[in-house]
């Protein structure tokens, strides 16, 4: 089924091979401030560029853990920032399904934390490229099977040098999936990067071309800071495994009302925990929907119809956005965030009934 998308930047071609849920109600479509690659799938269903309720983010969840092949000794990565709710939440939709298993969960960062760092590896279309892997609670020589999970796979580069990456290191890994929205993809292509036999599990798997614009000007990326090069210590149990349980106010102290029309915001990396909050409070107050800020710059227009730009959290001193948010549409704006994290710049866009709690 092919579908050919005009963008401002040039064509896109896709072609859908298989689908568990339609193209068209998983992805819409934008330009990436970015001359490395003039487009950008945006997923409907993951709660990152566009809010949601977070029961769609839950049945998505539950979707990819079933069809997960059995697993003896997994240990999932989210790859920063964009799937780290996401692959959490398939981490968690799988443990609950076989808790006599022992499964383990880390996600990838931009960030070092004082602690050992595992890896390092690439993306390379990205705009901040460098990934940090730290070492993880679990030993990873025990690993059978390395479960790493993304929003979207176009070429597979990123996750196949992570695997790579991690099997210079373990070598006796007997297994790697790959877990994606969308993926486009060739598995035999993927395949024949890494060692160990590779599975890979999309809702969606195609092909693309993208002809490019020769007339369109390429833009110039915002600042960015590939890595922080400033140590973190409070992201420390953020930045590993998933044993940490969340707590979460009531409703009362959230200041929250019965009628109130909610939104949920985690920051940057730091998602799942705003996800959790806003299905904790699901059917409790009129309206919830989550979604996250994010470093990636993108042109607005298209899928991106607002775009509210606000100082870093980090400190590193490069603009954060957070997209398709008006702030009028919500009685109620809950920023989630770590110790640490300074949300000072990103309240003041958002208007008087913006407030923030640490989870």
């Amino acid at each position: 089924m092919p579908t050919h998308v005009t963008l401002p930047s040039g064509s896109l071609h896709l072609t859908v091979e298989r689908e568990l849920r339609p193209l068209s109600d998983l992805v819409d479509y934008a330009v990436r401030e970015n001359p490395k690659r003039g487009f950008l799938f945006v997923s409907k269903v993951l709660g990152k560029h566009i809010p949601i309720p977070p029961d769609h983010a839950t049945c998505t969840h539950e979707a990819l853990a079933r069809a997960l092949p059995p697993l003896t000794r997994p240990h999932f990565i989210g790859l920063a920032e964009t799937a780290t709710a996401l692959a959490e939440g398939v981490y968690t939709e799988w443990q609950a399904r076989h808790p006599d298993r022992s499964g383990s969960y880390q996600h990838t960062t931009r960030y070092l934390t004082g602690e050992p760092v595992l890896l390092r590896f690439d993306e390379p279309h990205s705009h901040a490229p460098a990934h940090i892997l730290h070492q993880p609670d679990t030993d990873v020589s025990s690993v059978r099977e390395l479960v790493l999970v993304d929003d979207e796979i176009t070429t597979g580069t990123t996750l196949t040098n992570l695997a790579q990456a991690w099997c210079d290191l373990c070598p006796r890994l007997e297994r790697i999936i790959l877990i994606c929205l969308t993926s486009w993809a060739d598995p035999a292509v993927l395949q024949a990067r890494v060692t160990p036999p590779l599975h890979l599990i999309s809702l969606t798997q195609g092909a693309y071309t993208f002809t490019p614009d020769p007339a369109w000007p390429a833009p110039v990326t915002p600042p960015v800071q590939a890595t922080s090069s400033v140590i973190r210590p409070h992201l420390q149990q953020s930045r590993r495994t998933a044993s940490r349980p969340l707590h979460f106010p009531d409703r009362q102290a959230l200041g929250l009302t019965a009628a109130s029309h909610l939104l949920v915001l985690g920051t940057g990396e730091h998602q799942y925990p705003a996800y959790a909050l806003a299905r904790h409070l699901q059917g409790q107050v009129s309206e919830v929907r989550f979604s996250a800020t994010t470093r990636s710059p993108v042109l607005p227009g298209l899928a991106m119809t607002r775009k509210l730009t606000f100082t870093d959290n980090y400190g590193d001193g490069m603009p954060n956005y957070l997209y398709n948010v008006d702030p009028d549409a919500y009685s109620d704006i809950i920023v989630v965030h770590e110790p640490g994290c300074d949300v000072t710049g990103l309240l003041p866009v958002l208007g008087p009934h913006a407030r923030s709690v640490i989870l």
